[in-house]
Order: C-alpha cells, then structure tokens, then sequence
C-alpha cells in the first residue's frame, strides 16, 4: 500500500440525521488502492448509515464524497456501482433456485436475450483470476455459506468495482471459511482493490486490515489508524467511551455419574424445519446443572430447532425432552419446570410491539402482582428497577412502546426479563446480538453467575470466540447432526471449524 497514493474514495464531513436521531456527523474516512480498511463500531454508531450514504441509498445532509479525487453525489446503488463501488451486504442477496450463472445474469444485465454460456466463460475467467472458485451451473442451495459469499464477491467484481464494501462478512463462517475469506481479500488487495470491511471482531481487524477507522454514536474518533498502534482495550474504550473490564470465566467440569439428572436432556430428536424439511436427525444433548454448555455450527445445521425443541416451541417426530428429569413437550411444561429463554430474534419471537417495557418485564411467567381486581403495577414497577439494578444492562424507561426501541434495546428488555428470575435451565440464542460490547461483557458474566447459581446454561451463538470464552463444552452442529463435541481444556478453532464443516471428530 502507498503512502502517497490518492484515495479510491473519500468521505469528508458526511453528516445525516434522521428527526432527532443523528446518525452520523460530521464523519471522514478514505480508503485507497491496495490497502484493507477496517470500519469498526458499536451496534448503532452509524456505520450502516454511512454505508448506505456511500453506496447511493441514502444521501448526506452535509459534507462530500470523493472517487479519484472527483466529488461524486450516487444517488442510487446502480450509480455507485458505475463509479466502482461494490457491496456485499451481510444477507447475502441471492437466489436460491437459480444457478451461480443465473444470479450472475440477474446482476449484470446484458440486454433482451440471455447469453447463459457467455455468462458461465466470463465467472470461469473472474473466478480463475481472483481465485473465487464457483462452479457456474451449480444451484445457489446447494453451495455452503462461504461458497455463496464467495459468489457475491464476484458478482461485485464483474460489474466493475474497484472499491469492495465487505458488511460483517465472517458473522456465519466457521474459522476454515474465514482464511478462506481472508485469502480472497489479501489476494485483491494484492490486485490493487480498495477493501472496506465492517466488523466487530478485533482480532479480524489484526489479521487482515492495514488501517481502522472507529466510529461512536455517529461520530468518527479515530481515523485511518493503524491497528499496530493501539492496545485492544485502546480500541474498546475508543468504540465505548469508557473501560471494559475483560471476562474472567473459571470453567468448570460437571460430576455426571448414577442419580445426576441433567437441567436439560434431548435423546433421539428428530424434528420438522419451517419448510418440511428434516431440521433435527436424531439429536441427542444433555446439559447438566452447574455448566454452560454452547453450541456451534454454520447458520442453518439446526441450532434454532434445538432450541425450540429444547423449550417445547417446536414439535419432534421422534425421541425426547425432559428438563431437569421431567418430560417437556410444550412452552408451558417447560416453564413450570424452570425454564427460561433467551430466543434468536426478540423482535418476532418474544416483544409485542404495541406494549410497553413495563407490560413486557410483567411477563416472565411468574404470578402477577395483584391488586383488588387488577394487576398491582406499582409493585411491577418495583420489582423491574430491582432486576434492572441487579443485571446493570439498563434497560430503556418502563413506559416507553417496545416498537419504539432500537433491536439492541429489546434484546436487554428480553434478557433481564428472562435472565433476572430464578431458573434451572437458560436456553439463550446468540445473546450478545444488537449489543454493544459493554453490554456484551456484562451479559456474559449474568451468563456465567446463572451458571455458578446451579442453572443448566445453552447458549447459541455465532462467534466463535464468545463460546470458546464462556463454555464448559461446546457442541458442534453440522446439518441437523451432532458432529461432535468439544472440552474446554482442548478447545481449538480449527478442529472446532472442521466439525462446523461436516468433517470428522
């Protein structure tokens, strides 16, 4: 990378305010040829809105952007995209049905009749050249997550980009896809191409990017930096605002002889996805009192139907499900017998949009408050400020509307909701999602006392990291199988990533 080299792009004082919410301000970053820029951020600092300004989905109230040194206003994506940019979003658009060559068609039209052949010689050059190997006539449902990633990079790159937006581009790949990834962008980087790559993960930052940009509550407050010169708990405090104390987990190895019962025990599962298709196939895990046990594996092996197994939420075909040595098949058996749930999407699954946070912090299964004939709302109140002192994740005030809070907001309403009363069993899917990293670190040591206060603890999550951090065990998914299963004292990111890839234990 060159010093001196005029930037691909430049963003100067890029502001952009949505009625009272400012989502950037004042913001400036610049990425040049043959360099890996990293854009890094709390949920809600305003990194998806200055990427939606620099590729024409939004405009800017103020400030000007720059390609080549030429001041340039895209007022769509097709704009940006004939300027050279190019994004692959972190839900990957494409078509499922359709082969590698046919999504490649839709993104580059080439008038009224479709040359398919013509398509398939120019991915087998592109991806030849860059080393993005994809077989064209394959169908998109058949590819894995890194494939299908793979096949959005040279979708990008076949319409001419120069500068490659990459948003949150690892959050569903096991650690071999990752390399794989990290290969592909060190490889264009080589080639000449401006990277601009979002994410959370510092020690991504550390293997792959040449500067760091870190934007907080809209604001850039380091810019173009190189990651070398700051400690990670420098960057932290830079996205933060403040300190982060760093997790302190003891593991622990749980005594399972004769009489142990487990909090929670599947055997023989087998279950039904949404779309008919077998989702569990034969699924057997115990989680035992006193441990936190995780689960890993690529999106999509069945980590969502264990969890809804686990909790009654979702019917099995075959085998069973006891929590803490009695039979659970529905919601409400699982709560009786002290279940609580942390689910994968707060926003479907566990908020009515029309309530407030008081009305959502009453229903945590536990008996009312009652008074005469109605419910006691000030002793709601009183016991909702003890569990919001208590758990330290502040939740938003109690009368405000659910469907007025931000994703990372309902997520702490959700958790100190279900993690705030007593339990024998957690089942928590991807936790730390929507939160900032303060409050990624406090959920994980309330995750940790649950476990020390004699809880069974499940957690999903799609870091890697988080769970090699917090587990006892790890459990690896792999399409609706157990693949295997992992102690803490030979935990390895490698091994853990073969086995998330279908490979052998």
């Amino acid at each position: 990378m060159s010093e001196q080299s005029v930037p691909i792009l430049r963003v100067e004082g890029f502001t952009k305010h949505f009625a009272e919410v400012k989502a950037n301000t004042d913001v400036h970053l610049d990425v040049r040829a043959g360099e890996v820029h990293a854009l890094v951020g709390e949920n809600g600092a305003g990194k998806s809105t200055l990427l939606k300004m620099i590729y024409g989905v939004y405009r800017p109230d103020a400030g000007r952007m720059l390609i080549d040194s030429t001041p340039v206003t895209p007022g769509s994506p097709a704009e940006a995209r004939a300027l050279g940019i190019g994004m692959v979003f972190q839900d990957l658009r494409l078509v499922p049905a359709l082969t590698v060559a046919e999504n490649v068609a839709l993104s580059i039209p080439r008038g009224p009749m479709l040359n398919l052949r013509r398509v398939i010689r120019e991915i087998t050059a592109e991806s030849e050249k860059h080393g993005l190997s994809v077989n064209p006539r394959a169908l998109v449902q058949h590819l894995s997550i890194g494939e299908r990633q793979r096949l959005e990079i040279l979708k990008v790159l076949m319409t001419g980009a120069r500068l490659v937006i990459l948003d949150e581009p690892t959050s569903v790949l096991a650690p071999q896809e990752v390399s794989a990834l990290f290969g592909v962008v060190a490889h264009l980087r080589d080639q000449g191409f401006g990277i601009l790559i979002v994410t959370h993960k510092l020690n991504e930052v550390r293997a792959i990017a040449d500067r760091v940009t870190v934007l907080r509550a809209g604001n850039t407050v380091l810019v173009g930096v190189e990651p070398a010169d700051y400690t990670n708990d420098q960057l932290i405090e830079s996205m933060v605002g403040r300190a982060v104390p760093p997790l302190v987990a003891e593991r622990v190895t749980v005594a399972k002889g004769e009489g142990s019962e487990p909090a929670l025990r599947i055997s023989g599962v087998r279950s039904k996805g949404d779309h008919g298709h077998e989702a569990l196939k034969g699924v057997s895990i115990d989680v035992y009192p006193g441990e936190l046990v995780g689960i890993a594996g690529v999106a999509g092996s069945g980590q969502r139907e264990l969890c809804e197994v686990a909790l009654g939420l979702r019917a099995t075909t075959t085998g069973t499900v006891s929590i803490c040595g009695v039979p659970s098949r529905t919601p409400a058996s699982a709560i009786r017998a002290g279940a609580v749930n942390v689910p994968e999407d707060p926003v479907a699954d566990s908020v009515v949009a029309r309530l407030s946070v008081l009305e959502h912090m009453a229903l945590d299964g536990r008996a009312l408050p009652r008074k005469r004939l109605g419910i006691d709302w000030a002793a709601v109140r009183t016991r909702t400020h003890a569990l919001n002192e208590a758990l330290g994740l502040r939740i938003a005030p109690h009368h405000r509307r659910v469907s007025e809070l931000s994703g990372g907001n309902i997520q702490r309403v959700v958790l100190t909701r279900e993690l705030g009363i007593h339990s024998s069993l957690v089942v928590a899917a991807y936790p730390s999602r929507g939160l900032d990293v303060a409050n990624v670190r406090r959920t994980q040591e309330i995750l940790l006392d649950r476990r020390s206060s004699g809880s069974g603890v499940l957690v999903v999550s799609e870091d890697l990291d988080e769970l090699m951090s917090l587990a006892d065990r790890i459990v690896v998914m792999h399409d609706g199988h157990i693949s295997g299963e992992v102690s803490a004292n030979a935990f390895d990111r490698q091994h853990i990533g073969r086995l998330m890839l279908g490979g052998a234990a």
